[in-house]
């Protein structure tokens, strides 16, 4: 509580939800023009406002050292409140999704 508390304090924006589920995404990009690929990590998870109106997606870049799905370790139980700390939020076709920054941990609520 005191973690979340001091992101409170220091700015920081937080989603509190119950934590679903996860699932490592890998993205590929092509750029159309030079041909050249890209392909990185992307973990989702799947969150839960409190009152069970709705679910929101909240995506995150594992980091720069993380090459593989099986290196991504989510220490997160179903059905339990986290914070999550937001870098940004939208609504697309009626879903709200979500990005956290890199390396940023769950906060238990």
């Amino acid at each position: 509580m005191e973690k979340i508390i001091e992101a409170i304090k220091q700015g920081k924006i937080l989603f509190v939800g119950e934590y679903r589920g996860h699932r490592v995404e890998t993205i590929r990009y092509v750029d159309k023009k030079t041909g050249q690929k890209a392909e990185f990590l992307s973990i989702v998870y799947l969150v839960e406002r409190r009152n069970g109106s709705e679910v929101v997606m909240v995506s995150q870049d594992p980091g720069a050292g993380v090459k593989d799905a099986a290196e991504v370790k989510i220490t997160a139980q179903k059905g339990k409140l986290y914070a999550f700390e937001l870098s940004g939020l939208e609504n697309v076709r009626g879903m709200l999704r979500a990005r956290m920054p890199a390396g940023v941990e769950l906060l238990a609520a």
